[in-house]
């Protein structure tokens, strides 16, 4: 037994879970990263824009946060938009 049998053991035990998250995750952990971050700062201006009542910008950074969703808009948890009253 050497230290190289340990070292390809675990390479090969990283490599499956990296395999793992591949399919989980299919354009990598990276992007997984950044669009987890994207949506969280999203999440983030659009209760600013609540805050502040910039209905303009809330509605706009809503619209961005349901264009990352449509990936998953078949999803049965998807969340309806909420109704827009008539504009006077």
């Amino acid at each position: 037994m050497t230290l190289q049998t340990g070292v390809r053991i675990y390479q090969f035990v990283r490599d499956r879970l990296d395999d793992q998250r591949d399919e989980q995750h299919p354009h990598g952990h990276e992007a997984y990263v950044d669009a987890w971050r994207k949506a969280a700062s999203l999440s983030q201006d659009h209760a600013n824009a609540v805050a502040s009542e910039d209905t303009a910008e809330a509605e706009r950074v809503l619209q961005e946060l349901y264009g990352m969703a449509d990936e998953w808009k078949h999803h049965p948890d998807y969340p309806a938009a909420p109704a827009v009253p008539p504009v006077a």
